[in-house]
């Protein structure tokens, strides 16, 4: 007997304003590129805020067409904590020039009201806007099980 599984907790939605990537080329096995992350906002029950520029995403597109994404960059939240983020996945063209997908976020986040970040497990739903100058992660908390 199976129990029923519990459900994901909206967290927050980042929605991070970015730069023209700057496109490495092939470097084998895909395309590198860098993406300049330039600012933002984070809007949620568990998470406000902005997003600080400074970070990138440093994707790779492989033949198949799928994205590897690796985004580093920070979060400062309403009352002041930074907070530095790892976000990464996967993502895929859709019929539509968007860009659909899934990330695994990590948090480095010091003691305090936010070290919950750190042991939580989160799960995102990507989406990017086929213009390309923004880029929104819905974030999810896993529950523990």
């Amino acid at each position: 007997m199976h129990e029923k599984s519990p459900a994901l907790e909206f967290a927050t939605e980042i929605a991070v304003t970015i730069a023209e990537p700057l496109v490495i080329g092939e470097i084998g096995g895909g395309i590198r590129e860098i993406i300049p992350i330039i600012g933002g906002t984070m809007r949620g029950p568990l998470l406000n805020g902005e997003v600080l520029p400074g970070g990138a995403d440093w994707c790779l597109t492989r033949p198949d067409g799928v994205s590897e994404v690796w985004a580093r960059y920070t979060l400062r939240t309403d009352d002041g904590v930074l907070i530095s983020i790892i976000n990464a996945g996967t993502c895929r063209a859709n019929a539509h020039g968007d860009f659909e997908g899934q990330t695994a976020p990590q948090f480095e986040v010091a003691d305090g009201p936010y070290a919950f970040l750190r042991e939580a497990r989160f799960v995102g739903k990507l989406l990017t806007d086929a213009g390309g100058t923004l880029a929104r992660v819905t974030l999810y908390r896993v529950p523990t099980l």
